[in-house]
């Protein structure tokens, strides 16, 4: 899938502008998705309508990494070639920030990312994954702040060749409020 001959482009449609460079988060929906999922990309050329010349609004976005394979991933979805059933109860929100994780009951860590977080879970972007059903603490510093947000976690999707899925274990209803705190600035960072 590319745009106009270039690596990892695609073209939108869409009249909300967007300049050279800015970043850009794509909402996407489509029958057979049982769900939206939402993509961060990089604006590269964005072009208004032109009615006479039957152009509508719309550019080009870039994107790379685990981004772009959630884009191959929606055109595998798309042609018919995945069939989805199951919907996450929480739309996960594309962010990039650095974390730290440990295997519950040690005290070694080791140096992530999280690309995409929900309250109910989150995808770590790790060199070490951990193996499914391993319980994991992320501990997420959201911008801003000195201290870190411990966050207890299950390992329940290991077929991501960037990381692994994890779902929440929220203690209780003061942890959620933490967390939705914690995702609200990393999403407006």
């Amino acid at each position: 899938m590319s745009s106009a001959g270039e690596p990892n482009a695609l073209t939108v449609f869409t009249t909300d502008s967007f300049e050279p460079g800015e970043e850009v988060l794509l909402e996407t929906y489509f029958p057979g998705l049982p769900g939206k999922m939402m993509v961060r990309a990089i604006g590269k050329d964005w072009h208004a309508a032109r009615p006479r010349l039957r152009v509508r609004a719309g550019g080009i976005l870039r994107c790379t990494g685990s981004e772009w394979r959630k884009l191959e991933f929606l055109q595998r979805v798309g042609n018919g070639e995945l069939q989805l059933t199951a919907r996450r109860r929480h739309v996960r929100l594309p962010v990039m920030v650095e974390v730290r994780w440990r295997h519950q009951g040690d005290t070694e860590s080791f140096m992530a990312a999280l690309s995409e977080i929900s309250e109910g879970g989150a995808l770590l972007l790790t060199r070490n994954p951990p193996g499914a059903g391993s319980g994991v603490i992320v501990e997420i510093t959201p911008p801003g702040s000195e201290r870190a947000l411990e966050v207890m976690a299950t390992v329940r999707n290991t077929n991501n060749p960037d990381g692994v899925g994890l779902e929440f274990q929220a203690r209780d209803v003061g942890g959620v409020h933490r967390l939705r705190e914690v995702i609200r600035r990393l999403v407006e960072q």
